[in-house]
């Protein structure tokens, strides 16, 4: 089924599938972003997500279906498509016989921009000296130093897959900090494994797993949907016998602390607490479940 492009649609997914040999990579996924804002793509390792942003950047052809940016397609005309896409897929890295700010200025360049704010970003993601070949820095400070050329380039819309990858927990947060500014005013349709990540950056969401989308949303609405009542419980020492008190699911969150999925009503949570007390409880609280148990339920 075709959308009817009435008016201008910042990326459009139609049926897309991929198919290497007999392994279907991606199955039908047709999906549209049409306002500003951080898009999630979450699912886990070999769900499909690299696969779409390569489809997406015109890396790789759909065996059916087609991708769209700005009601262009990407596959037919890949240089008009993309003339607004800065992107960000697998490992790409600066070229390593340029110093940081020289790479910095030539992305920029290439796209129109003559004097990008190098100052600003290098305080924005703590780069390394302005003046230090890209070939002798750290992954992190490597991807840390392309993400500021995406910046500098200024373009409507990015693509980054998986952007986390190989940055310590300052540097991704030094990320999402970035990200949270720049969809203000762009698209930005971001991969990842880590329902951590998306649930601090992302503003809409869609699940992908073996190849389909299974669920999508707003964040706010997927963890309206998904949401099942549950308790904290924390015990001053490891609880044992667990199995044999407990006839409702739990798991593990450390030694010491189980979260229990309940049916909400009060008895059972007064029916909970009462078995737990002579194991040693500590506290209670409730827990916010919504995009937890979203993963948990379409994609395990």
């Amino acid at each position: 089924m075709r959308y009817t492009h009435l008016f201008l649609v910042e990326l459009l997914a139609e049926g897309l599938t991929k198919r290497f040999g007999k392994t279907v990579a991606l199955d039908n996924v047709s999906f549209r972003i049409e306002r500003k804002g951080c898009y999630g793509y979450l699912g886990p390792n070999g769900a499909g997500k690299t696969t779409t942003m390569k489809i997406f950047t015109n890396l790789l052809r759909p065996t059916a279906g087609h991708a769209y940016i700005n009601n262009v397609n990407v596959q037919r005309e890949p240089v008009r498509a993309l003339r607004s896409v800065g992107s960000l897929v697998e490992d790409p890295e600066p070229y390593g016989y340029l110093s940081v700010r020289e790479f910095i200025e030539y992305a920029a360049r290439i796209r129109g921009v003559s004097k990008p704010d190098i100052e600003y970003l290098k305080n924005r993601l703590d780069l390394p000296e302005l003046g230090k070949r890209c070939s002798n820095l750290s992954k992190g400070q490597r991807r840390r130093v392309f993400l500021a050329a995406l910046v500098a380039q200024d373009t409507e819309i990015l693509i980054l897959d998986e952007p986390s990858s190989g940055l310590d927990p300052k540097e991704a947060q030094i990320l999402r900090d970035l990200i949270k500014d720049l969809k203000r005013e762009r698209v930005v349709l971001l991969s990842s494994h880590l329902l951590y990540e998306v649930s601090i950056v992302c503003d809409y969401l869609y699940f992908i797993y073996n190849g389909r989308l299974v669920e999508q949303g707003s964040v706010e609405d997927v963890s309206k949907k998904f949401t099942s009542k549950a308790l904290r419980v924390e015990f001053y020492s490891k609880p044992e016998r667990l199995e044999g008190v407990l006839n409702t699911n739990f798991v593990f969150e450390g030694e010491r602390t189980i979260v229990i999925h309940y049916d909400g009503s009060d008895e059972q949570r007064r029916k909970i607490l009462d078995s737990l007390y002579p194991l040693g409880l500590r506290s209670f609280s409730d827990a916010e479940l919504g995009l937890e148990e979203a993963y948990r339920k379409v994609i395990g």
